[in-house]
């Protein structure tokens, strides 16, 4: 029974507890972990807006040609006369994706400043991955790849190597924008904005299983590496397994494209060349991949992008709801407790915020179950909005992906075996600082 009520609840910032069952995708090159806290990074430059227009997409490569001796003479040697890169374009799209897009994925190195006998130094601390999404020199990684940084660095394709700054971060979906100076120069006096090619970005709505998933990353440390796989699955926030929770508050991608430490950050792409999810974590016991990877729907970033680059952070929002599925729930404890043998929906055990001032009930009195004790008597959610709720994730997910702070939600509730719809408005989930569950740990 203790595995049952770790449920993830809407109301208070999840526990850690389950940390160590997740490995990030974070290189750590410090042989060691700094503490969490607030990142400090010295500003590049400020960025002014650039006019150049986006690169369009290269045309898809030729595919290949067997050779017939039917043919005409003319039509074999251009067959021939094809190159292997476009032969491989022709047959595997990983390698037309990479083509058109391994320039709009950058290597991120966060760097520690050192105190020494003779003053201070500078030292590499983790590396990580990152999408160019503008022209104004803005990438997207995730929260993890940035956190203990005190400056950062950014390495483009061809190995050219800038200062960064931080713009914006959440912890909570594990996001950061930074920023590179379009306005600066190479060491040759090139400038930084012709290598800023952003990627495009695509609708992680629409993401089907089965359909082809494309990583270009850094996995330890080897930059601008490609994996392939496929979409393996479409996580609700806070969905267990028996080795921890996806802790993220916009739930994940599951893919079996290999995902490594180093990749933290960096694209996963549809076989269009489109943006899905930002690579963030795998699930493993030993510590590399095993076929386990998950990324933020891109549709979380495009939500939130906007917001952290103009105040730097992002408000989520709030019901004020600690629940559990019945789903999850034995006959014996279900009889305990009061509940019919096939209700479903979520048990409130505890109210907050707008939830608790909308008089949704919470547990009235207590029993013991599998040796916990379980608040019973609360309301029953069975709908959000008129959508069927039955896992916690259910009303996180739809509740974060499509709600702020501010909006109102009609609760669907069944109470002494009446149905009754409240009515509650969202306040804004506290701030939270570290790391999320699901990427902790280098």
């Amino acid at each position: 029974m203790g595995n049952v009520f770790r449920t993830a609840s809407i109301a208070i910032v999840s526990s850690l507890s389950t940390a160590l069952l997740f490995v990030a995708c974070t290189v750590d090159t410090s042989g060691g972990q700094g503490a969490a806290g607030p990142t400090s990074t010295v500003p590049a430059p400020s960025a002014q807006t650039s006019q150049s227009p986006q690169a369009q997409a290269t045309a898809p490569g030729q595919s290949a040609v067997r050779s017939a001796p039917a043919l005409p003479q003319p039509q074999v040697a251009s067959a021939r006369a094809q190159t292997p890169a476009q032969a491989a374009v022709g047959v595997n799209p990983a390698a037309q994706v990479y083509r058109d897009n391994g320039a709009s994925v950058v290597n991120i190195t966060s760097i520690a400043v050192v105190r020494t006998r003779q003053g201070q130094s500078t030292q590499p601390q983790g590396i990580g991955s990152g999408s160019i999404i503008d022209t104004e020199g803005r990438i997207i990684t995730n929260n993890h790849v940035i956190q203990d940084a005190q400056q950062l660095q950014v390495t483009f394709q061809d190995r050219t190597t800038v200062p960064a700054k931080l713009v914006g971060r959440d912890v909570p979906n594990d996001l950061a924008v930074i920023q590179v100076d379009p306005n600066a120069n190479d060491d040759t006096g090139r400038p930084i904005r012709d290598r800023l090619k952003p990627v495009r970005m695509g609708d992680s709505d629409k993401v089907v299983i089965g359909e082809d998933a494309i990583a270009i990353g850094s996995p330890l440390g080897l930059q601008q590496t490609v994996t392939s796989g496929i979409i393996s699955a479409l996580r609700n926030p806070g969905e267990e397994s028996a080795q921890g929770s996806i802790d993220l508050l916009g739930g994940a991608i599951q893919t079996d494209a290999s995902i490594n430490p180093g990749n933290s950050g960096g694209p996963l792409f549809n076989s269009a060349g489109e943006v899905v999810g930002i690579n963030t974590a795998i699930l493993s016991q030993s510590g590399g991949n095993e076929g386990i990877g998950f990324a933020i729907p891109i549709n979380v970033a495009k939500r939130m992008i906007p917001e952290l680059i103009q105040t730097g952070s992002y408000r989520h929002p709030l019901v004020g709801i600690t629940s559990i599925a019945l789903s999850s729930l034995g006959q014996a404890t279900r009889q305990q407790l009061g509940v019919p043998e096939n209700q479903r929906g979520l048990l409130v055990l505890d109210t907050s915020a707008g939830a608790q001032q909308a008089g949704v009930r919470g547990g009235s009195r207590t029993v013991n179950a599998g040796g916990e004790s379980i608040p019973a008597g609360g309301d029953i959610i069975v709908a959000i909005d008129g959508k069927p709720m039955t896992t916690s994730g259910d009303l996180r997910g739809y509740v974060e992906n499509n709600k702020r702070p501010g909006d109102a939600v009609t609760l669907t509730v069944l109470r002494g075996g009446q149905r009754l719809d409240i009515q509650v408005t969202l306040t804004e989930r506290p701030p939270e600082t570290g790391t999320p569950t699901s990427t902790t740990g280098r």
